[in-house]
């Protein structure tokens, strides 16, 4: 990949290091198509935000966030739900009690220990299918953003790997280039130590596996589990492209985010 025009713009105002929280980032600064920038404190994606220490919670506040958007599944939310330090604030997530969403722990023989490049090509299969599964819940992302939610955060468990796609989809939305999307999903193998993270606070990487499993793996194998590579986000967006023809196609036809959407979201979103 090519230079990224994002990286004009510092990492550090990004990256917001708050107690107890795991990868929580700011989406704003990355160019968009046209000119204009994706503004600065409207759109955060982040981990699971079950573990916020009383002392973020003035620096939180000062956000302004009016909506919080899960994207994870129901048990994850039972195990480990959301604690902001504002009642007020609206949580969302899919209310869904058949829910059939993979886990990339589906993907190996059940009773074997995965290898390292067992464990990437499960990752690749759990992206390749997400953009498909994951659909129900970006819409409601979708439609909350184009409402005018913002400030709105969005998050898993980890903010890696379904956050990541949600990421890439809003950006692509707002025109940004495909190189600073790269950019931003990247951002994780520096802005966090997901292994620290997990093992301080016994938490769900989301993925299906407690800390216990994750410590059961080779460390080659955990790295492959924890770090964001760009062939995984790759393998989600050519799944869109695949089947839909691009990914705008897809963002009408699979989220309901045709023209009309698009504009409603460079207003709220891009100066």
């Amino acid at each position: 990949m090519s230079a990224s025009l994002g990286s004009a713009v510092c990492t550090s105002k990004r990256v917001l290091a708050f107690e107890g929280a795991c990868n929580f980032r700011d989406l704003g600064g990355y160019l968009c198509a046209g000119g204009g920038r994706v503004r600065f404190g409207r759109l955060f994606r982040s981990g699971g935000l079950s573990r916020l220490g009383a002392a973020a919670g003035p620096y939180l506040g000062a956000l302004g966030v009016r909506t919080i958007w899960d994207l994870r599944r129901a048990s994850e939310r039972k195990h480990a739900p959301t604690r902001w330090p504002d009642p007020a604030v609206d949580c969302r997530y899919l209310d869904d009690p058949i829910d059939h969403s993979p886990t990339a722990w589906d993907f190996w023989p059940r009773g074997d220990t995965p290898s390292a490049p067992e464990l990437r090509a499960a990752m690749l299969a759990l992206y390749e299918g997400m953009p498909r599964w994951l659909s129900p819940r970006l819409r409601g992302l979708f439609q909350a953003l184009a409402a005018g939610e913002a400030p709105l955060v969005f998050h898993c468990s980890a903010g890696k790997d379904r956050t990541g796609v949600a990421a890439a989809l809003i950006l692509s939305a707002l025109g940004v280039e495909r190189d600073a999307i790269y950019e931003d999903y990247l951002l994780t193998n520096t802005s966090v130590d997901l292994e620290g993270h997990f093992a301080q606070h016994d938490a769900t990487l989301g993925l299906g596996g407690v800390w216990e499993t994750l410590a059961q793996l080779a460390p080659e194998a955990r790295r492959v589990l924890l770090a964001a590579d760009a062939d995984y986000l790759e393998a989600a967006l050519r799944a869109t492209e695949r089947e839909h023809g691009s990914v705008e196609n897809y963002l009408q036809a699979a989220l309901g985010v045709g023209p009309e959407e698009r504009a409603a979201l460079q207003r709220q979103l891009v100066e």
